[in-house]
């Protein structure tokens, strides 16, 4: 398990405990348009977004053009309680190669010793036991159910590097 230290972030002061110059922009409504570029906010340490309800991003409906992009050393989702998450991302693709890896381990290797290690300890013949055979033959369909749905835990909109 990879040691995780929580990130040293505060929150920025609140506008009413700022004692500096600040434009303050107030209305039951805002709409920023900019019809023929982009918008751009910069920030020299701290941009927040905070609402009592949603925020939405939302992009344009074809893949080629439109993604959304988080460039940063560090990208934490969720909190728990007041708690900075630590559980890792994973690599979907790098982790369903391992997985399928040791599936075919288990399969070509692991099962066919343990078949002939069993089949030597059958006290007067060298013939496996039905029960035994089907033993083994259930752990390869528990393996092919299990290799099936290894690509149900990847993300279809989620990527990382």
């Amino acid at each position: 398990m990879a040691i995780v230290t929580e990130p040293n972030i505060t929150a920025p002061t609140e506008p009413h405990i700022y004692e500096g110059k600040q434009v303050i922009i107030n209305g039951n409504r805002l709409l920023f348009n900019a019809k023929d570029d982009d918008i751009l906010l910069y920030s020299n340490t701290y941009l927040g977004f905070s609402t009592n309800g949603s925020i939405h991003f939302d992009t344009g409906d074809t893949e080629k053009d439109c993604f959304f992009v988080i460039n940063t050393p560090d990208i934490y989702l969720g909190l728990n309680g007041e708690a900075y998450p630590t559980e890792p991302g994973v690599l979907g693709d790098a982790l369903e190669t391992v997985l399928n890896d040791l599936i075919d381990y288990l399969y070509s290797d692991l099962i066919i010793f343990l078949r002939s290690e069993y089949r030597q300890r059958i006290p007067g013949g060298s013939t496996l036991g039905v029960s035994s055979s089907v033993k083994f033959n259930n752990l390869r369909k528990k393996l092919d159910i299990i290799r099936k749905t290894l690509k149900d835990f990847k993300s279809n909109t989620v990527k990382l590097t």
